[in-house]
């Protein structure tokens, strides 16, 4: 299972195209914001069913990416082995030094390819 946070629908649709053309089998859960993810997390994850992947936007409205992944590491769910990736069009510096203060496997800018999708899934 993955679960895409991004709060911008052609986005979403693009993500899951490339997530299916390398990987058809896995389900794919959406939220479009960090509050909606950790809901998302809580629903999965007490059915111990979390997924093996977050696909993390750090620029959204409601609960940015930082927002999400500091709740993150106070809820429950941070004992989970969550691998996260932040996918963003951001090239600030600044995000990536704060993202990396953070249990994350990668930080990748848009748009998400298939050769970054696997090197994710194989970390």
């Amino acid at each position: 299972m993955i679960l895409i946070v991004d709060d911008d629908d052609t986005t979403r649709f693009l993500i899951k195209r490339v997530i299916r053309s390398v990987d058809y089998k896995n389900q794919i859960l959406t939220a479009n914001n960090g509050e909606e993810a950790l809901s998302v997390l809580n629903q999965a994850c007490s059915a111990n069913n979390c997924p093996e992947l977050v696909l993390l936007d750090i620029n959204m409205p409601v609960m940015n990416g930082f927002e999400f992944l500091q709740e993150l590491q106070n809820s429950t769910i941070a004992a989970c082995c969550l691998k996260i990736a932040i996918l963003t069009s951001s090239d600030n510096p600044i995000d990536y030094l704060m993202a990396h203060e953070y249990p994350v496997i990668a930080f990748l800018e848009k748009p998400l390819t298939q050769d970054n999708f696997k090197r994710v899934m194989a970390a």
